[in-house]
């Protein structure tokens, strides 16, 4: 593995830099591969042509995807705010894994903790391989409300989601528990999988830009860099809870 401190030395200026240029001039002939691939998709019938354009397009969206997160996090959007409901937002997480979930027997539960429960993560309402890929549990109101670009939200959690994902590697857990802090203007959402944990040496290293603990080709190791990003960018933040029993990442958002 590579010594996760040499990635500290690229600066935050070299960085934006990079990514609006390289942005721009990587993206128009992305834009234009996928645009041709996807008309010859239309217009293709041969099953095994077929499964190549595919495999074409898959790639393609995967390095829009790299440059979006380059660029996200040298320049990062100002969030556009607005009042949305918690168990809506879990609904659309849940289903934009959906077939994740299914295919690697993950089970996904939402569990909303009273704003003076101790700081536990374990979600009771589903158990075992048999919830993988059902619906979420909702065991909070619909009261429940947070203050924060949604996209933005959306991006975040789904990062998260995925890191846990790659952790568990197979059949797992993965559980949201979220509650309002009594002071009623932090919302703290907890991010819990049943994987092995993160070895204590590379945890100083996790939210670093390009670090990433995963084999070579599996991506630019932007996933908790951004979430970070877009935490912070809302008041708050995302950190490892080396406290809990489980892999927890503690996501704080404010209000103000």
């Amino acid at each position: 593995m590579p010594d996760p401190s040499e990635y500290r030395s690229l600066s935050p200026e070299l960085l934006a830099e990079f990514s609006a240029g390289a942005g721009h001039d990587l993206n128009n002939p992305l834009a234009a591969v996928s645009g041709r691939v996807q008309l010859l998709l239309r217009e293709e019938t041969d099953p095994a042509k077929r499964a190549d354009l595919a495999v074409i397009l898959t790639q393609v969206k995967r390095a829009q995807d790299m440059i979006a997160d380059l660029r996200l996090t040298a320049r990062p959007p100002l969030p556009e705010k607005k009042r949305f409901r918690l168990t809506d937002f879990w609904e659309k997480l849940r289903e934009s894994f959906a077939e994740r979930f299914r295919q690697q027997g993950v089970a996904f539960l939402v569990r909303e903790l009273k704003p003076e429960d101790p700081s536990e993560t374990g979600a009771e309402t589903q158990t075992g391989k048999e919830a993988a890929g059902t619906e979420a549990a909702k065991t909070g109101t619909d009261s429940s409300e947070l203050f924060a670009d949604e996209t933005q939200m959306m991006v975040l959690f789904r990062a998260l989601v995925k890191n846990s994902l790659r952790a568990l590697g197979g059949p797992g857990e993965i559980a949201i528990s979220y509650r309002r802090r009594p002071e009623n203007t932090v919302t703290e959402i907890f991010v819990t999988d049943s994987g092995t944990g993160i070895p204590a040496e590379i945890r100083p290293f996790i939210f670093d830009p390009y670090f990433s603990s995963y084999q070579s080709g599996r991506g630019l190791g932007f996933g908790l860099t951004k979430a970070r990003i877009l935490a912070k960018m809302h008041g708050g933040d995302v950190v490892f809870d080396e406290t809990a029993d489980q892999t927890t990442f503690r996501v704080t958002i404010s209000d103000t």
